[in-house]
């Protein structure tokens, strides 16, 4: 009985630590707006002129109504356009634009997009990501 007890306080030990460590804080209790935290993507970049990219180094393409892009080391550009969120994969069936973002690499390819409705919390992260893509 005894030994059932301590792998019961040890399973929620772990448990409790694991549910306040920032790995399980990256992810939204939404299984659809989970990040995959990898670059899976590589695509040309819609809509490249009208957004005016340019090419040559990485970019972060933030897509939300009323968000402050977290603070990173390479071009941002911001947009809660409808018709860009719908072109990058960031509009929900509701219709609600992002928030998300999307990681474009140095020669305009899409590389990386998520929904992300803690963003800004994100930086060290994103940074990551862009760093990969120059």
């Amino acid at each position: 009985m005894v030994g059932v007890l301590v792998t019961v306080a040890v399973v929620a030990v772990g448990l409790v630590v694991f549910l306040t460590s920032p790995a399980y804080r990256l992810h939204g209790p939404i299984p659809a707006l989970q990040q995959l935290d990898l670059l899976y993507l590589d695509e040309p970049a819609p809509l490249a002129a009208r957004l005016r990219l340019r090419p040559g180094d990485a970019t972060l393409l933030v897509i939300c109504r009323g968000c402050a892009p977290p603070a990173v080391d390479a071009a941002v550009v911001v947009s809660a356009d409808p018709a860009v969120a719908e072109a990058y994969g960031l509009r929900t069936a509701e219709g609600a634009v992002g928030p998300g973002y999307a990681v474009i690499d140095a020669e305009l390819r899409v590389r990386y997009r998520t929904f992300d409705p803690r963003l800004s919390v994100h930086a060290e992260e994103i940074a990551v990501l862009l760093g990969a893509v120059r």
